[in-house]
């Protein structure tokens, strides 16, 4: 599971191996091993027919933050770093939960195949060393409250992404992914198995009281928690699209009504928007444009919620 706890990212272009930074910032990565890692995730992408589309708008070089819609697939995040490491030969580096850090196999795999803690920190400290960086504001609630056949955001004022985008002067790339609800079937709430497993059985901190584990019916026909089904999903057909690239207001303030944005440039914040050193407003007014970006590609591309 991803988690936008502060949402940011960082990391070196340079193939360097099972070094940590000075700063105490995310390690770097052996990309090697992190490519073969996700090349174990090659037979889902088969099983889910997955495939990615506007991969031309990811780019060639530099930070840039893919933000996408959270689903009921849950690990389908290996699946869109696979492709887009196929499509462009760059190493996504996902910003993961971090109770999986806390679990000592699960936090070694996680880490060997690119992935950091989802802190601020760790997210601008990738940017700012010219990575790709992949995190999911609406988190596990937003598969919680997602509803079968259906893409949706549920990010509730969850702007850490586009103050990290705003402070690093990076590019925001919207990505949706279509299908992700259409692997399992919720039967229950969760409440009751979720307060069992993330408090009592794996003693999580009450950041953690949202988090549920809902009944479900997957491949296998029989409830079981999700938790246990999440990897025994339905064969649903899984597409992500790439929308054009969202620019703070910071990045975008030298681009005025005349002037013309270079090809390639995206969504260019408006004149008259609030002044480039007003990073609050800088960054609701960033969130907001990814997400109206996020629910039109939703809506002309796959399922919104009515």
């Amino acid at each position: 599971m991803t988690h936008d706890h502060s949402t940011g990212g960082e990391s070196a272009p340079g193939p360097r191996r099972g070094l940590v930074r000075d700063g105490g910032g995310p390690p770097d990565v052996d990309r090697a091993l992190a490519g073969r890692r996700l090349r174990l995730w090659g037979l889902r992408r088969a099983y889910h027919r997955a495939v990615l589309e506007g991969a031309h708008r990811l780019p060639a070089t530099g930070g840039a933050l893919l933000v996408s819609n959270h689903g009921r697939l849950d690990f389908d995040s290996f699946i869109l770093c696979l492709l887009v490491l196929r499509a462009t030969g760059r190493l996504v580096r996902l910003l993961g939960d971090r109770l999986w850090f806390g679990l000592p196999v699960a936090g070694r795999l996680m880490a060997s195949a690119g992935v950091v803690e989802g802190t601020r920190e760790n997210a601008r400290r990738l940017l700012e060393g010219g990575e790709l960086v992949l995190t999911y504001p609406g988190g596990v609630p937003e598969i919680l409250s997602s509803r079968y056949g259906r893409e949706h955001i549920d990010w509730r004022g969850r702007t850490g992404f586009a103050r990290v985008a705003v402070e690093t002067g990076v590019p925001v790339i919207p990505v949706v992914s279509v299908g992700v609800n259409n692997g399992h079937l919720f039967l229950t709430s969760g409440r009751r198995l979720g307060r069992l497993l993330y408090r009592r059985l794996l003693r999580l901190g009450p950041e953690y009281d949202a988090y549920r584990d809902p009944l479900t019916v997957g491949l296998l026909p029989l409830p079981l928690p999700f938790s246990t089904a999440v990897h025994l999903p339905l064969p649903c057909k899984v597409r992500y699209v790439v929308g054009e690239p969202i620019h703070p207001l910071s990045r975008a303030s030298g681009v005025g009504a005349g002037d013309r944005a270079p090809h390639g440039a995206g969504d260019r914040a408006p004149e008259g928007g609030p002044a480039g050193g007003d990073t609050l407003a800088a960054e609701r007014e960033l969130a907001e444009r990814v997400a109206r970006a996020m629910q039109e590609l939703i809506r002309r591309h796959g399922r919104p919620r009515p």
